[in-house]
Formats: structure tokens, sequence, C-alpha cells
């Protein structure tokens, strides 16, 4: 019988060898399902060189985050976009919980705070990052149902909009 089929599959002649217990010969000690596959004695990654990867793309994202959420933050809180378009102010929320995030993340990695929790220093930053984490889908979940309302509501947000203009 072939020993080394392809990850364990059984050939046309090894299956009629084999018994009802699944045993090729007739002393049971060959079991057909013991066969084991190919086992890479080195893994396939190097894990320094992940570690230089990630550390790498964190760079980058705050490379470019930071300066493109400032941006964006100025530009959805002039007062000429933002007085116009009530959604200018959910997007600048959100950029500018972005930049919170960004920051405290690359204070944390400077500080080492990823690897322990001690100190009012690493607990402010446990919960900047938490906080922002919680808060972002809520900015996104109030701009979606504003973003509803106006397209199903039009003429009733519009009519809001006038009398809230009137009494300010």
């Amino acid at each position: 019988m072939r020993q080394n089929s392809f990850l364990g599959v059984l050939t046309l002649q090894e299956t009629a060898e084999m018994n009802e217990t699944g045993f090729s010969d007739d002393d049971n000690d060959t079991f057909v399902g013991n066969r084991s596959v190919e086992q890479y004695d080195e893994p396939w990654f190097d894990w320094n060189t992940m570690q230089a990867v990630r550390d790498i793309i964190r760079y980058v994202v705050l490379a470019l985050g930071v300066p493109g959420n400032v941006l964006s933050a100025i530009v959805w809180l002039r007062r000429h976009i933002a007085s116009e378009n009530p959604s200018a102010i959910y997007l600048a929320a959100l950029a500018i919980n972005d930049i919170v995030l960004l920051i405290v993340l690359g204070v944390e990695r400077w500080t080492s705070c990823y690897t322990r929790v001690d100190g009012w220093l690493c607990r402010f930053i446990v919960i900047s990052i938490w906080s922002t984490l919680f808060l972002e889908p809520l900015l996104v979940l109030t701009f979606s149902v504003v973003r509803l309302i106006a397209i199903r509501r039009p003429l009733q947000v519009y009519l809001m909009l006038q009398v809230l203009c009137i009494l300010d």
C-alpha cells in the first residue's frame, strides 16, 4: 500500500484494501486515518517582521490621519458651511473624534501603555480610547438618522429650521 498520499486522501486501491473498521491490514496496526500531513518546522512569518510592518502602518495612518482630519474639521466647521448644512456638525464631530483617537493612540504607543495599565496617564489613555471608539458609531448613527429624516420629511425639516431661525 502507498503511504505518501497527498493530505491523507485515499486512492481507489487503498480504499479497496481497507476493511470495514478503517484498518488496511488484518493485524489492525495501520489505521488509515492516522496519516499525518507534512508539517513545517518554521512558521511562515517572522514575528519581528510582522511587528515592524504593524508599526510602519501605524505611523503612516498617524501621519495621514491627523492632518486629514484637522483639514476636514476646519472645512466642516466654517460658518457658511455649518449654518447651511446641519450634517456638517456631525461630520466635524466625527473628524474631531478621529483626531482625538489618533493622538491618544500615538501617546499610548509612545508611553508603552499598551503593555501595562498602571498610573493615571495609562488609565486616562485607556478611557479615552474606549470612549472615542464607542462615540464614533453613535455619531455615524445620528448622522444617518438626520439624513433619513431629511430625505423622508424634507418639508417638515425645512419648516422646523425656519421656526428655529425665527426664534433665534
